[in-house]
């Protein structure tokens, strides 16, 4: 059996999410799993999306009474059903 070794939990939720990468259209897509750090997106052509790319992320955060959220992340994994992304917080300079 495997270790898991991730820093935050993952729970299952589904929600929608606006994804933007570069200057392509947002794009509607939706969770499977949401953590503290990212969430896992499920997406059709992931080869459209680099790893290691930015991505501008918009949802209702269903952790915060649903609070509209925007986020930037960074794709970390690339999967045939999804992208999993990781939350990057930006601090002003």
């Amino acid at each position: 059996m495997t270790e898991n070794n991730r820093k935050y939990t993952r729970h299952e939720i589904q929600v929608d999410v606006q994804l933007t990468f570069l200057e392509n259209e947002v794009r509607n897509v939706c969770s499977r799993d949401i953590s503290e750090g990212g969430m896992f997106l499920e997406i059709d052509n992931t080869s459209d999306y680099p790893l290691g790319e930015m991505v501008h992320l918009k949802y209702n955060d269903p952790d915060h009474d649903n609070l509209d959220t925007e986020k930037e992340a960074i794709i970390v994994r690339v999967a045939d059903d999804g992208l999993g992304i990781a939350f990057v917080e930006l601090n002003a300079f």
